[in-house]
């Protein structure tokens, strides 16, 4: 099998922060963006489940648009990475002005609520894509990519985790009893120190397997190989289903633990519990995937995140250890972080060494697609269940209001979860036919390449 430029250590670990920078706008708008919008902003609920809606579809559409450019670019630095050196000062810029309050009246509030949260979506698009693609581009060696995407998850759960544990301390104290300054000051900070670390990972993270411009495909072609794809399909509605249920969740805990558990000490602490247990298992990921398989580690994980989920929906939420134990369930499902990216390589590989089309950049911006519609179902229905059940920010929520949250927190992502085991069952790609598949791809490139020097 041809080989490629090493992939070491030091880039593993550089491409992993990249996941970390991303948290630091992507946990931020996730986890507090849609109490900022009710509670500070002074949107509806009804408004924000629309906004969250209709900015995370258009976000989607996006992302193939993303792909398509991606795939059809060449310069010296690579196809991939110019974007995220591009991408990043914008993103910086879109997610400070996301939480800011403006001065403007309500319809004029709403509008610019809609600029801003398109823009940092569409700026976020522009950086993560790329990024995501990277280890299809950094090796062919299926275990360090399998390490590479394990870094990214390392470098999510940590990036989540640090963000949870300082957002709301620093929004308390930049924001000396205004909260719109707090919430301000503080995604400026978080914003500010993601810059320079993407900026890292463009540099050094190197793009060792090209593309020629003579071995493209019209984009006609590439959506159709895409579409036909089953096993492609079958991983980007997985990440659909299992990504609605998680993000519905990271959209609406905060409301759960303010108002149904309301112990605030612990309120920072568990917006980060399951993080942190992932944080710990998933260097374990690598081992556990190459003894069971990454479809099989999926299944498993998503069992133990609708185990988890369960036991906090009708279990005494109250009790503070009962929770504990119940968000460190939930957090071991985390060991399936890498399989989703990994699996996406094992399709396209699959499909180019049969029909002699790669369309990497396309089918992860498709994955991004599935990701961003994924978060915009899970917030809207996630908020507009709240509301449905009577939440007025500012109002000491009722029991039936309880209720309603959480239903949205815990009982809607546990049948997320289990619904997105059904893809799974359809996709048939063995992991003992991914070397040949590979050494296959690496010998039919090493004669094209001796074929244009003849």
């Amino acid at each position: 099998m041809e080989k490629v430029k090493s992939v070491g250590k030091a880039q593993i670990g550089i491409y992993g922060l990249g996941n970390f920078a991303s948290q630091l706008s992507w946990t931020m708008v996730s986890s507090y963006l849609i109490l900022f919008y009710t509670d500070v902003f002074g949107l509806a609920t009804g408004a924000v489940a629309l906004l969250m809606l209709i900015a995370k579809i258009w976000d989607g559409i996006n992302d193939p648009m993303m792909g398509a450019i991606m795939e059809r670019t060449h310069t010296r630095w690579g196809r991939f990475r110019p974007y995220i050196a591009i991408g990043a000062p914008a993103l910086v810029i879109f997610t400070i002005l996301t939480f800011t309050v403006p001065g403007f009246g309500s319809t004029g509030k709403l509008i610019y609520a809609y600029v801003t949260y398109i823009g940092l979506g569409m700026s976020y698009t522009v950086v993560n894509v790329p990024y995501t693609a990277m280890p299809a581009v950094m090796t062919n060696d299926p275990k360090k990519i399998n390490r590479l995407y394990a870094a990214q998850m390392i470098g999510m759960t940590v990036g989540m985790i640090v963000l949870n544990l300082f957002t709301l301390p620093l929004v308390k104290y930049f924001g000396n009893g205004v909260q719109s300054d707090g919430y301000q000051k503080t995604a400026a900070i978080f914003a500010l120190v993601a810059l320079p670390i993407f900026w890292l990972v463009a540099a050094l993270c190197k793009e060792n397997i090209t593309v020629k411009k003579e071995q493209q495909v019209p984009l006609k072609t590439t959506v159709k190989a895409i579409a036909k794809n089953k096993n492609l399909m079958m991983v980007i509605l997985y990440t659909i289903i299992s990504m609605a249920g998680l993000f519905g969740r990271i959209g609406v805990a905060v409301y759960f633990y303010i108002y149904c558990v309301k112990d605030f000490r612990f309120i920072t602490v568990f917006m980060m519990m399951q993080m942190i247990v992932g944080t710990i298992v998933m260097p374990f990921a690598p081992k556990f995937i190459e003894r069971f398989g990454k479809k099989t580690t999926c299944i498993i994980a998503m069992l133990i995140q609708a185990i988890g989920m369960a036991m906090i929906f009708f279990g005494p939420y109250t009790n503070i250890p009962y929770l504990f134990v119940s968000h460190i369930v939930y957090g071991l499902g985390y060991i399936a972080g890498p399989c989703g990216s990994a699996m996406i390589i094992d399709s396209i590989d699959d499909y180019d060494i049969k029909h002699n089309i790669r369309s990497d950049g396309t089918a992860f911006a498709m994955n991004g697609l599935g990701t961003k519609v994924a978060s915009a179902i899970g917030s809207a229905l996630g908020i507009a269940i709240i509301g449905w059940f009577g939440y007025v920010a500012g109002q000491d929520p009722t029991p039936g209001v309880q209720n309603g949250i959480n239903i949205s927190a815990n009982l809607i992502p546990m049948f997320f979860f289990l619904i997105s085991i059904i893809p799974l069952i359809f996709y048939n790609l063995p992991e003992s036919k991914m070397t040949d598949i590979r050494e296959k791809i690496a010998a039919r490139n090493a004669a094209g390449s001796v074929n244009q020097q003849e």
